[in-house]
């Protein structure tokens, strides 16, 4: 049996989609791709099937739901040899420790895939799954037009604000395994930004394709396969390289926040996203510690109750730091299973972003971004290196172009990176306030600037 540190590495290594077949001659089309971890429901499951699954070095995860007999559906993939076993739900504590044991008696790995709100950072699982997450993309009204956000562009429904503050309050895997809204068929450009909505900011997005995706796929229509490979180019971009997902966020404005906030304050990273501040997420029980508010130019506090003497040394070493603080009380979480989404009715987030903004006084606080109204960022340094990673994601159905970047700090070499293209070396040249990047070339959805 492997040891455990091997075990975790390996897990780390699993780049998961749900699959919707039994049938062995479908993982034909996971060849070549960086899929190696397949979730299945108890209708895939199928000895004939794992066994091929094995032979290709696929790992193969056994997915069991609430309904029905969960119990007598982990004894069955257990005995059927399944990797891994994921509870998708939200299960309660009886349940959640039988089915936990009964699996623990096996070699398979136990995942639970839960409500945000009962997620624990305690670093006692390799694996973070969460089944709750908005489904990424330019937010449209009903009647067809997009809607505007506080800071007047596009609003973006996405899942980084919830996933910065995860990545950095563990170094566990994070999966989100959110899936398309029901009765819906997608264009394949709006997998690519469910990919990327979550690798920008370290995490993976467990594939998950609509129901008409996945029967034209298993057809093998040559729509669905020219997307298919599509997905997996995406997919390819970030693991080709682990160092970006292994980087550090990076910028002048640093936020304390905690898991009881962190509807609030996901609100607020991601209208900081929005307007393209470059944030470092400070978990609270950090916070006396951290070199992210000692070397900030504006910090937030999210819960001014919670600003003790330590956190105010912190932010307070060195002068010159800006504090701006969260309202007395933010809004309540209503419900447990509840996105953590911004919430227009919040009058708290709005009143911190301001609070930013005014600080931020148009300076440079690591990037500014110029031409990029449909798109999101994050700003990453990279670790035991002087390099600077820029993740973009265009979150519009038509391609960018025409993006300027300006990186605080004096920079020689640029390299963008596309999907399926070649890197291209892009000219540096000097700004008033750093170093100034022209990205001429199109992206559809994916593109990742390294600055050195």
């Amino acid at each position: 049996m492997l040891a455990a540190a091997a075990l975790i590495a390996l897990y780390a290594d699993w780049v998961p989609a749900r699959w919707p077949s039994a049938d062995p001659k479908s993982l034909e089309l996971v060849s070549g791709t960086p899929v190696n971890c397949l979730w299945l429901d108890e209708p895939q499951w199928s000895p004939a099937f794992l066994a091929e699954a094995a032979r290709r070095g696929i790992a193969t995860v056994a997915v069991i739901h609430r309904e029905g007999d969960p119990l007598a559906s982990a004894r069955n993939a257990v005995k059927l040899g399944f990797d891994a076993v994921v509870t998708e739900g939200d299960f309660d504590e009886y349940t959640r420790l039988i089915l936990a044991g009964t699996v623990a008696k096996s070699k398979s790995l136990f995942i639970e895939s839960i409500p945000r709100a009962k997620l624990t950072f305690d670093g006692s699982a390799p694996i973070l799954a969460t089944y709750q997450g908005l489904w990424p993309g330019i937010h449209v009204e009903t009647g067809g037009s997009a809607s505007a956000g506080p800071t007047a562009n596009p609003w973006i429904d996405t899942n980084t604000g919830f996933l910065r503050f995860a990545r950095a309050s563990t170094d566990a895997v994070i999966w989100l395994s959110n899936q398309p809204p029901p009765k819906t068929a997608y264009p394949v450009t709006r997998y690519l930004q469910a990919i990327g909505d979550a690798e920008m900011s370290g995490a993976r997005w467990v594939v998950s394709l609509d129901d008409d995706f996945s029967k034209r796929l298993m057809a093998r229509e040559a729509k669905a396969v020219a997307g298919w490979k599509e997905i997996a180019g995406a997919l390819a971009h970030y693991e080709a390289h682990p160092e970006w997902r292994a980087a550090q966020a990076a910028g002048g404005v640093a936020v304390v926040e905690d898991l009881g906030r962190a509807r609030f304050s996901a609100g607020l990273f991601d209208m900081l996203a929005a307007k393209h501040i470059p944030v470092v997420e400070v978990p609270a029980s950090k916070a006396a510690d951290s070199a992210a508010l000692r070397n900030s130019a504006v910090a937030v506090e999210t819960d001014p109750a919670r600003l003790d003497a330590a956190e105010k040394s912190a932010i307070d070493a060195g002068g010159g730091r800006k504090l701006v603080q969260g309202p007395a009380a933010a809004k309540a979480l209503d419900r447990p299973d509840e996105d953590f989404v911004y919430d227009a009715s919040d009058t708290g987030v709005v009143t911190i972003w301001q609070g930013v903004d005014a600080a931020q006084n148009n300076r440079n606080l690591g990037v500014r971004l110029f031409n990029v109204a449909s798109m999101l960022s994050n700003l990453l340094a990279a670790r035991g290196a002087r390099q600077t990673i820029l993740q973009l994601v265009n979150y519009s159905d038509y391609p960018a172009q025409g993006v300027t970047v300006r990186l605080r700090g004096a920079w020689r070499r640029a390299r963008l990176y596309r999907p399926g293209e070649k890197p291209v070396d892009l000219e540096t040249r000097k700004a008033e306030d750093g170093t100034e990047i022209d990205i001429d070339q199109r992206f559809l959805t994916i593109a990742t600037l390294v600055i050195e």
